[in-house]
Order: structure tokens, then sequence, then C-alpha cells
């Protein structure tokens, strides 16, 4: 539902092609995610397990939809969503403790994870560097609000009872973030590349973005069609948190297609 609300806020803001002074861009394309890394959930006494060896997490395919709003003087907008889910099946070698459950060495395990981001960010540009380099450079600094939705979900046989059990733990997080990006505009292409970050006590939470844009059509003083490629990298670190201890890693190949104004 938040998604849809987002994706709609996106669309609506199509409308300000006409408004003078604004300027931005719109787009929405599909990432292919692959996750990596280790959980130990609750911390001290639960397994340290594999995300890919022993729950099996396969790589997917989501959409996904960014807006930016550059108004002059005050700060400007950045709007992004990216679901992100995961499932798979997998094994562990002996008794494995997740949560309040032990789980029966040498069966089955079915997994669901959900990652969902909802970002929102102020920023403003450097408008000297890009005075000064004729437009080439495009650097913009400022701080985000990555909201995470998270679930995860693990169902196997409890060791003892024999019986089928599930064991989930579900959490909306807000995570204040640094943000900073540097633009390389050329006639034809542009190269954009997109860090946010935070490190605190331990934990820490990096994400790294790099994409090349073909802007093919462009109709002056109104808006350019570009289409878009690239590469996400993002980890999460986490040091007792909550209860959890965790490096979690997606690496994601995406797409996409926008407008600018």
């Amino acid at each position: 539902m938040r998604g849809s609300l987002l994706i709609g806020g996106v669309l609506a803001a199509g409308l300000s092609f006409g408004v003078p002074l604004i300027n931005g861009d719109l787009s929405v394309g599909v990432m292919n995610h692959s996750p990596s890394g280790y959980i130990q959930y609750p911390t001290g006494t639960g397994d340290t397990v594999d995300l890919k060896d022993t729950f099996g997490l396969e790589s997917k395919v989501k959409p996904f939809a960014r807006a930016k709003i550059e108004i002059p003087i005050v700060p400007n907008l950045y709007l992004q969503y990216i679901p992100m889910s995961f499932e798979g099946t997998g094994r562990y070698s002996t008794t494995l403790t997740f949560g309040d459950v032990d789980f029966q060495a040498n069966v089955d395990l079915d997994t669901y994870v959900k990652v969902d981001h909802y970002d929102v960010g102020l920023y403003y540009n450097l408008p000297l560097v890009g005075a000064a380099t004729a437009g080439l450079l495009d650097p913009e600094v400022g701080i985000n609000v990555r909201i995470l939705d998270l679930e995860g979900r693990v169902t196997g046989t409890e060791s003892g009872t024999g019986l089928t059990r599930t064991e989930s733990v579900s959490e909306t997080v807000p995570v204040p973030m640094g943000y900073v990006s540097l633009g390389v505009n050329l006639p034809m292409v542009s190269f954009i590349g997109e860090l946010r970050g935070i490190t605190y006590s331990g934990s820490y939470y990096y994400d790294l973005t790099a994409e090349v844009r073909a802007k093919p059509l462009s109709i002056p003083a109104l808006a350019g069609v570009f289409v878009g490629a690239g590469y996400r990298y993002e980890v999460l670190k986490l040091d007792d948190v909550g209860d959890l201890t965790a490096e979690i890693k997606v690496s994601s190949l995406f797409a996409n297609v926008g407008v600018s104004f």
C-alpha cells in the first residue's frame, strides 16, 4: 500500500512540468537483487546462519520508482521506493536455534525475508562547482531517512517435538543517513554516483549506486527522456541491535526509464 502511494506521488509530481523554476526527474524500472551474508537471532544464543548456504535465499527481480524535485532556495526533494523480498529452502547440519525455536537438523527450512525501502531525502546542489565546470559536474549533498519495512519468517520441524513451527519477526525501522552524489553530464549521456551511509557503535549501513544514462530525446524547455542502467550495492551490519546480530549484503543490477524536466 505504501509503495502504491509513493508511486502515485511520483506520477503526480509529473504535473510540475509546467511550473517555472522547478527541475527534476521521474523514473521507474526493475532491479535484480542478490542477497548474501549472515544473521544471528537472538544475539549470543542463536546460531549464526548463512543467508544463501543455509536459508537458500535466491535472487529476485522487483520494480522500483524514484523522483527528484529541485526547487530554488529550499532543499530539493528525493523520493525512492525499492521493494525487496527473498525466498528459499535450505538445511542446517545440526540443530538450529532461531528466535525461540530450535529447528531439527537436516530437514527443510523454508524462509521468507522482506526488506522494503522507502527513502525521503533533502539535498542541495553545489552550483559553484557546476558553474566552474560549465555544467560538466553536478554534485549534491544532503540527508536521507530510509524507512526499512522488515519481515523474516522461518518454517521447519521443531527439535524434540517433531512439530512444524514457524518463527517470525517484523520491524519498521527509520534510519537517518548522510547523502552525497556526483553527476557527470555529457551531451548524450551522463554518469551518476550516489552514496548513502551511517555508522554508529559498531553497526553501519552503506548504500552505493552507480548509473549510466543515455538521453536519446529532448524537447527544449519542456522535458527529456532517458534510459538508464546501473549497479547498486548495500551492506547492513548490526551489532546486537534489538537482540539481532547480522551482516546483510545485497547486490543489484537495474534498468530504468524516465523523464527529466
